[in-house]
């Protein structure tokens, strides 16, 4: 009985071993760090990013376990991201050693404007056919319904390729949940001015005849 009793325990033990480790922000401007034993996390990240809002610039940092959402291969990333009256720009390393994420990256710096255009929604009249430029590595239209609070509203934008990528697994924009929970799946598109909510049905309409094609065929 006694070895039987023991077995969770043990199992705990070993378990708890072979788990990654990561640095963590011990305060909301990760002057402080803490080790922190992962739970299913196999990455560690640490990211330092930008946001501006009402043209109000804040820089941050952030440290923490990663789920393959964030970080699905080792290595520096930048995410980046235009909203109406919100962007962000991040840089991220992602690492799977222990403690491997102390670093602290400098703050990125804006980057130009691109080729792309894409649609967004003006804060003042809610209407969602304002284009805006693209910058740096924005290389995708972005439109996703969030909800902040009560409010649930269409959400419009420019993107990076990862970042739609890692808001799609996350239901939330990285490292930016406090703009709000993403409650349908973000559709992205790499030609300008293809996220208007009508693209977008026509891109999903066609998406659903190809997996009926396939399912029959």
């Amino acid at each position: 009985m006694k070895l039987i009793l023991s077995l969770p325990l043990i199992w705990t033990l070993f378990s708890t071993a072979g788990a990654l480790v990561c640095q963590t922000c011990t305060d909301t401007q990760c002057s402080t760090t803490a080790p922190l034993t992962c739970s299913t996390e196999t990455m560690c990240i640490t990211t330092s990013f930008e946001a501006t809002a009402a043209g109000a610039a804040v820089p941050q940092t952030y440290k923490a376990c990663a789920s393959s959402s964030l970080c699905p291969a080792t290595g520096f990333q930048t995410l980046s991201v235009s909203l109406a009256g919100f962007r962000a720009i991040l840089s991220a390393q992602c690492c799977n050693s222990d403690n491997c994420n102390s670093e602290t990256l400098p703050t990125p710096i804006p980057q130009p404007t691109n080729t792309l255009q894409c649609l967004t929604c003006d804060a003042t009249t809610s209407q969602c056919t304002s284009p805006v430029q693209c910058t740096g590595v924005q290389d995708r239209c972005f439109i996703a319904t969030m909800t902040y609070g009560s409010i649930t509203a269409p959400v419009l934008g420019c993107a990076s390729s990862n970042l739609c990528a890692a808001a799609s697994g996350l239901g939330a924009l990285p490292f930016m949940q406090n703009v709000g929970t993403i409650i349908s799946r973000p559709v992205c598109c790499g030609t300008s001015l293809c996220n208007s909510a009508c693209s977008v049905r026509l891109v999903i309409i066609h998406l659903l005849l190809g997996l009926l094609v396939f399912t029959f065929f």
